[in-house]
């Protein structure tokens, strides 16, 4: 509700408080009481007029007013107060933005695929049961694939505690050796994983004959694992 005579008023009552930022608010604050007042008055049965200009004669002299709101409304306290406001804002945000990274990493690794071998047949697949935690990441064997071109692949993925205080050991999985029975025929090999907290990978060795009957793989410093590749076989063509 705009009415002149309330405008000219409370235009009046601004014009003596020297911290700006807070005319907004002092200004919807006065309009409000005035509004309230105004409809007591009309409810005591006074015409739209007289209840407008018995607003004015009840709020007070405005210069009074607008000096007594600007002594609370001090520029040397406003200030403070709008530094301190954008520094806690800014420090919300610092604290946030952390945060909603976790969590958009976390969520587009989490839909992260294996990669799809096309350029030669699968033989067999065994699913592996495997699951370590070194320091603060737990490394999980998800299966093991044989390709007619003679490629064995282990895929893998790792979850990486994002808030603990230990080291962040977070490293690829890499095929170390390759035996039949206890002879080594192959080592080394190459592969790929992800980034982010939850990530999935895959480590290759060319070269692995089919009567392969181990691989051995690092998870951490002198930590060996093995897997028996001649149990739950599944081969492709029984899938």
């Amino acid at each position: 509700m705009r009415v002149p005579d309330w405008e000219e008023y409370l235009k009046q009552v601004l014009s003596h408080v020297k911290f700006k930022y807070d005319h907004n608010s002092i200004y919807f604050e006065l309009q409000n009481h005035m509004e309230d007042r105004y409809e007591d008055f009309i409810t005591e049965g006074m015409e739209e007029d007289e209840a407008q200009k018995a607003v004015l004669a009840c709020m007070g002299d405005a210069d009074e007013i607008g000096e007594e709101l600007n002594q609370a409304h001090s520029p040397v306290l406003g200030w403070i107060w709008r530094i301190l406001k954008d520094v806690l804002i800014v420090l919300i945000i610092i604290n946030i933005l952390p945060m909603f990274s976790l969590v958009l990493t976390s969520v587009i690794s989490i839909f992260d695929m294996y990669r799809v071998k096309n350029d030669s047949p699968l033989v067999y697949t065994i699913d592996v049961d495997y699951k370590e935690k070194v320091y603060d990441t737990t490394y999980m064997i998800d299966k093991i694939l044989y390709y007619e071109d003679n490629t064995l692949e282990i895929r893998y993925a790792t979850w990486t505690n994002p808030f603990s205080d230990s080291i962040k050991w977070n490293h690829s999985l890499g095929i170390q050796h390759v035996y039949v029975d206890e002879v080594e025929i192959a080592r080394g090999g190459g592969g790929w994983k992800g980034v982010g907290y939850f990530a999935r990978g895959y480590s290759c060795q060319d070269d692995v004959p089919f009567d392969a009957t181990r691989v051995a793989f690092s998870v951490a410093i002198n930590n060996e694992v093995s897997i028996d590749l001649t149990e739950g076989r599944v081969l492709a063509d029984e899938s």
